[in-house]
């Protein structure tokens, strides 16, 4: 059962910081709507679509990278810890760009986040190429997202 308890830990972990992040930065979707958007920006559905989905994955790649660390008797805190780090950028940014209204400084948080992101995969990698694997669509977006965020600041000046 402590096996399976902590399975389901790794998974839930970034769901719910993801959407206490959420809530704290208040109405999301109506200043999303009300601001200048740049070309290919998606519908405000598919952000919690994507981010689920992303969650999802972050929560196996730390589960591999954590099981593989602990089967081969190394610190599994050496491999996670650039995911916490992440993480914990990615759960501010919703509160600094969309609820403190900070754009110049959520763009910018935005590349420390796919800076460290980036560090994470790179970590994952040495000890599962699989949970490294499943970290590429969260590089594409974020990517994409710092793209949005930049250009959403530059359209609402």
């Amino acid at each position: 059962m402590k096996k399976g308890l902590i399975f389901i830990l790794f998974f839930v972990l970034p769901l719910i910081g993801g959407k206490i992040s959420g809530l704290i930065s208040g109405d999301i979707s109506g200043t999303y709507i009300t601001l200048n958007q740049p070309p290919f920006s998606p519908p405000g559905y598919v952000f919690a679509i994507v981010w689920t989905i992303l969650y999802l994955l972050m929560g196996l790649s730390s589960w591999l990278v954590y099981t593989k660390a602990r089967a081969r008797k190394k610190d599994a805190s050496y491999y996670l810890r650039p995911y916490g780090i992440q993480l914990a950028i990615n759960y501010a940014w919703s509160p600094i760009f969309f609820g403190l209204g900070m754009f110049s400084f959520g763009s910018w948080l935005s590349i420390a986040l796919l800076a460290c992101a980036i560090w994470m995969s790179i970590r994952f990698s040495d000890i599962s190429k699989l949970a490294a694997t499943l970290q590429i669509p969260y590089l594409l977006w974020l990517a994409f997202a710092s793209y949005l965020s930049f250009s959403t600041m530059y359209l609402n000046m």
